[in-house]
């Protein structure tokens, strides 16, 4: 039973993990590096510059701007822009720690059934 309870913390771990691991990488507001560095299907976090927040999955980039979720963001109109990129180093390392820790409860536990005799 203990066996299962572990398996079960060790599947949630690194399930939240890998979700906490998601890291925003700025991006500079200049079209043509935007142009060649975003693609279909990434997620970007745009501010405007009437601050409005936007949140949305790339479709296309296109000369005029930036196209996907229902928004179409001229980069004219783009303060700033930051690109969701999951941490692969980061995600390895909790990964890691969490199976070793798992691992140490392991081995360390299931004492505790002594003879009860001094």
């Amino acid at each position: 039973m203990m066996n299962k309870s572990i398996q079960w913390l060790a599947v949630a771990c690194v399930s939240f993990a890998m979700l906490g691991c998601t890291v925003m990488q700025p991006l500079t507001a200049d079209p043509a590096q935007l142009s060649s560095s975003l693609s279909r299907g990434d997620h970007v976090e745009v501010t405007t510059n009437t601050g409005q927040q936007l949140q949305f999955a790339i479709e296309s980039v296109d000369k005029q701007g930036l196209h996907g979720g229902g928004q179409n963001v001229a980069y004219s109109d783009i303060r700033s822009i930051s690109r969701k990129q999951n941490s692969t180093g980061r995600t390895t390392l909790l990964v890691l720690g969490i199976v070793a820790a798992g691992a140490a409860l392991a081995a360390g536990g299931g004492g505790g059934g002594g003879s009860g005799s001094y």
